[in-house]
């Protein structure tokens, strides 16, 4: 019976110990705490750089590399037009991973109606040109030379 109450003053005392040991509240936040709070969050955010513009050759070499790096494909019988189901075997949780991965890539969300559309590498692409207007026939102004290597590379690649 001792122990029981012992426990029970015990029980009451844990409750009661954080109503008691309640700091007030600065109800006026110094110029300085604000700025310092500016800058954490702002070092927070996700920043996608304006001056690097996607191009057509650039998103199909990530895309095709992240496919290559994941684990349950095998990265030589990954070709631009290959299924994910029926030619890599991959099932509906595998293709929720590669979404994922692409989000990760390219700091964006993609919403479920539209990976519902992911059968090959080639519609996520698609998907990706399209959310970033970016056209494999047009190559942006601030596109270096090195690009323009990759582009016409990449439209032989389609064309072939």
């Amino acid at each position: 019976m001792l122990s029981s109450t012992i426990r029970l003053l015990m029980r009451s005392a844990s409750l009661m110990r954080p109503m008691i040991t309640v700091r007030p509240l600065s109800i006026k936040p110094t110029l300085m705490n604000l700025n310092e709070k500016r800058k954490l969050l702002i070092n927070e955010i996700p920043r996608r750089w304006s001056h690097v513009h996607y191009t057509y050759p650039m998103i199909e070499s990530r895309v095709m590399l992240l496919l290559r790096l994941f684990d349950k494909i095998d990265p030589n019988s990954l070709k631009l037009d290959s299924r994910f189901v029926q030619d890599l075997g991959l099932d509906s949780l595998d293709i929720v991973e590669i979404t994922a991965a692409v989000e990760d890539e390219f700091w964006t969300e993609i919403p479920e109606v539209d990976s519902d559309h992911f059968t090959t590498p080639r519609n996520i692409i698609q998907y990706l040109c399209d959310k970033y207007d970016v056209y494999e026939h047009i190559e942006p102004i601030s596109a270096g030379k090195e690009y323009l290597k990759e582009a016409k590379e990449a439209a032989d690649r389609a064309h072939h």
